[in-house]
């Protein structure tokens, strides 16, 4: 099996993170899908965005859910690259670019401190009117959410993220109904085993962020479904065994 590559939150070590501008480019660079972040404007548009607050990656102040798109869009998302200028882009203009290209999406509903019931309802309904429905992949720290996203879509992809070592999770896998896990790298590079445990049981294994070469290599030797990172050019080497 080879290991697909996915961008996580497109191109990001190049060109700022959930933009428009690091998506091309994961496109360009030949990654075979692209994670991204979405939260929702003040007006009920779906955003790619990884934080709920704007000061980190934009010159704007305070909370993407107070400002509509329009608002939003004053702002340059580009803060972490000098000279950069990026606006956030709306979760369908992200559908629009990637729709004509092969790749697929890993979308992550955040877990934000102003909870929104209604975002897998929306994020389901925009999916389908784009025609993304077989080429998304669901997943989020919030498992409610990817239940939520089974009871609209039963078909839907859904991949439960962690963080910390957790036992037998094919198990808590197949219990609440998901479709892969989205661990750390490092639990993976830990207990290998993992990977085998979760495809004997039909789970899916894709994991995070992988930018080392050794590491990424490592993953691909442990037969990971796919593995999240920054650098997807460098990944994409080291598949091809040219690193």
């Amino acid at each position: 099996m080879k290991t697909a590559i996915q961008a996580h939150r497109g191109s990001s070590a190049y060109r700022p993170e959930n933009t428009l501008e690091a998506f091309s480019l994961a496109v360009e660079q030949g990654a075979d899908g692209i994670e991204l972040d979405v939260q929702i404007t003040k007006d009920d548009v779906i955003v790619a965005a990884h934080d709920e607050y704007l000061e980190r990656v934009s010159d704007g102040k305070g909370c993407i859910s107070d400002y509509t798109l329009d608002e939003l869009k004053t702002f340059n998302f580009g803060k972490l690259f000098p000279d950069a200028v990026c606006r956030v882009p709306s979760l369908a203009e992200v559908f629009s670019l990637i729709k004509p290209s092969n790749l697929t999406l890993n979308i992550e509903l955040k877990m934000s401190e102003r909870v929104r019931l209604d975002l897998p309802g929306k994020l389901a309904a925009l999916t389908k009117e784009y025609g993304m429905e077989d080429r998304v992949i669901y997943s989020s720290f919030n498992h409610y959410f990817l239940q939520m996203i089974k009871k609209i879509n039963p078909s839907a992809k859904t991949g439960m993220l962690y963080d910390l070592v957790m036992v037998d999770p094919w198990v808590y896998a197949a219990y609440i109904g998901v479709d892969f896990i989205h661990p750390n790298f490092r639990i993976i590079a830990a207990l290998p085993d993992t990977v085998k445990r979760c495809h004997d049981n039909g789970i899916g294994v894709n994991v995070w962020t992988v930018d080392d070469p050794q590491a990424v290599k490592l993953m691909m030797h442990f037969g990971v479904d796919s593995l999240i990172t920054n650098k997807p050019d460098t990944a994409l080497s080291c598949r091809g065994g040219l690193i």
